[in-house]
């Protein structure tokens, strides 16, 4: 964004600049051939015409200074506190502003100069000449230079701007590892404040690009991060103030302080969006599970483990605020990246699964009982798609999924649901002893609320849910294929 403003701040400037020249250039010509004026003359002056001239140029000057001044004062402040003081930082170190800024200011200076310069007996031809020139190039320069304003003051512009200065400080990390550290970790802190504000004002899309800015950055940080230096891994306090001494050494020796950095940005993010934005709650988990799926992590048993605290935390704050919705779309990023990443590590897929269990538990101790149904519907996925990928600990898998429920007085139905449709897939793919192991655990409970499960389930006939949600499917319906099976499973319940 950042060339394409200054690219079209110079055609502006040339266009201008054309149209100026051709049109009243044409008509001074036409003007002075008609009257019979020599061309050459009109480059001169007597001490009348100089002091009209003076004075009409700055005028002219003094408006065009005071349009741009206004504008600088006024717009750039304001934007600056709708998002971030960093715009302010940015503008002064931008070089077309610096550099416009200037030329308006040392125009009208030198148009006072020439003033002083003008006496009786001396006229200051060159100069004024020269201001008469500046000042054209000044109004070319006015339009083009208010639009790339504008555009300068755009968030998205602002987060190109530290999506760069963050590759910058990652680059010179080599020569300066300290310094860069403190503006790497400030330009992520940036990021995130942008979103929050945007959250703030209701501005999603905006909170949405920077949630994809932090993606980025982490992709450019992985790029890079096996050839920078060792001091660049120590990780300062000042970074993580509310974070002990002992965790932050932890950081160090895990080399991991700049992932979780930008992990609490994400959940910064989060908190500030549930129950007001879900779609940058959506995007947010999505960003923690894409990460967490990236070559580095996977490969890094410090981040595989940072990934999942900050799921489970990201949990714990959408628990603490009651909202469903939320939890839903978390626990929806969490689950696809727990089938990602059991088949090659399946002792973090059992740990993953005690972790929906728990937090299953806690929303039903909380009165959110769609959400205890939805845990369970996730975790009959997982172990869905753990025996897909033949995971070594599909097995255990499905008896944590058995268990889920065992600690309340009455199952929830939603669980014995999604018991029955994973019984229904094992049937359909001739896998008996799993079914089986279903079908014990279904021992004992009342015929009168079995068979309610069994009608609701079979009820189901439409694959996506009949109003909009994150996921758009209905977490109750069963493909035609494997329906008959799921008759057959209640059937064999029977007495």
């Amino acid at each position: 964004m950042r060339s394409s403003s200054l690219l079209v701040f110079v055609r502006g400037v040339l266009l201008m600049a054309a149209v100026i020249t051709v049109f009243f250039g044409l008509e001074l010509a036409v003007d002075v051939m008609a009257g019979g004026y020599p061309l050459a003359r009109a480059l001169f002056f007597d001490v009348n015409d100089a002091r009209h001239f003076n004075n009409l140029l700055n005028r002219s000057l003094n408006q065009l200074l005071g349009v741009v001044f206004t504008t600088v004062a006024i717009a750039v402040p304001l934007t600056a506190n709708l998002y971030s003081l960093k715009f302010l930082e940015f503008f002064i170190q931008d070089r077309v502003n610096a550099a416009v800024l200037t030329l308006a200011v040392l125009t009208n200076l030198g148009n006072t100069w020439a003033g002083y310069a003008l006496k009786a007996n001396h006229i200051p031809v060159v100069a004024l000449n020269v201001i008469f020139a500046l000042s054209l190039v000044c109004f070319a320069v006015l339009l083009p230079y208010l639009y790339y304003v504008f555009r300068f003051l755009h968030p998205d512009t602002l987060l190109a701007r530290l999506e760069h200065a963050h590759a910058v400080a990652l680059r010179d990390a080599l020569r300066r590892p300290g310094p860069r550290r403190a503006e790497a970790a400030a330009d992520l802190e940036h990021i995130a404040n942008i979103a929050v504000r945007a959250v703030e004002r209701g501005d999603r899309n905006t909170a949405i690009d920077s949630v994809r800015t932090l993606e980025r950055a982490l992709r450019v940080y992985w790029a890079g991060k096996p050839g920078l230096p060792a001091a660049w891994f120590e990780a300062d306090q000042n970074f993580f103030l509310g974070f002990s001494s002992a965790a932050v050494d932890d950081l160090t020796a895990s080399r991991s302080w700049v992932e979780m950095k930008l992990f609490g940005q994400l959940q910064l993010i989060t908190a500030a969006s549930i129950g007001r934005m879900p779609e940058v709650t959506s995007a947010a988990a999505k960003a923690l599970r894409k990460a967490g799926l990236e070559p580095a992590a996977r490969s890094d048993p410090a981040l595989r483990d940072l990934v999942t605290e900050y799921f489970n935390t990201l949990l714990r704050v959408a628990l603490n605020r009651r909202d469903a919705r939320a939890v839903f779309s978390i626990l929806d990023q969490y689950r696809l990246f727990a089938e990602a990443i059991n088949p090659e590590q399946p002792d973090l897929g059992l740990e993953i699964a005690y972790y929906f269990q728990y937090y299953g538990q806690v929303a039903r101790e909380t009165q959110l009982t769609f959400v205890a149904e939805a845990v369970a519907y996730d975790l009959g996925a997982l172990v869905r798609a753990a025996w897909e990928a033949g995971a070594p600990n599909r097995s255990q898998l499905l008896e944590r999924f058995l268990h889920y429920d065992d600690q309340a007085r009455h199952p929830l139905k939603g669980v014995k649901k999604s018991q029955a449709i994973l019984a229904s897939y094992f049937l359909a793919r001739a896998l008996a002893e799993p079914a089986a192991t279903i079908q014990a655990a279904w021992a004992g409970l009342e015929p009168g609320f079995v068979r309610q499960v069994r009608d609701e389930l079979l009820f189901v006939k439409r694959e996506k849910y009949w109003e909009v949600s994150e996921r758009r499917m209905n977490i109750d319906y069963v493909p035609a294929a494997q329906r008959e099976k799921l008759r057959a499973f209640f059937d064999s319940l029977a007495p």
